[in-house]
């Protein structure tokens, strides 16, 4: 399952419920609230786990756009759907 960062953060509920039944799991509207769990996180985001989904960072690669521009040009062509 490809799962789009863009798509994720403007429909959170909708996108979090295709990967949760993909899975083959039941759905558990707490699956919404991942900020509140008080499990240990240990990833250099751990902090980042606490906070809500936020929209800010979409599209900000965008800043970079001219500096990996030579990248993009080497990656393949994503098929047209």
């Amino acid at each position: 399952m490809e799962v789009d960062c863009e798509e994720t953060v403007a429909d959170l509920e909708g996108v979090a419920r295709r990967l949760v039944a993909w899975c083959g799991l039941a759905w558990e509207p707490k699956c919404l609230e991942f900020q509140q769990a008080q499990r240990a996180v240990g990833t250099a985001s751990a902090v980042q786990v606490r906070q809500p989904v936020f929209r800010t960072s979409v599209g900000r690669w965008k800043h970079y756009e001219q500096a990996l521009a030579g990248l993009f040009a080497r990656l393949p062509e994503e098929p047209r759907v």
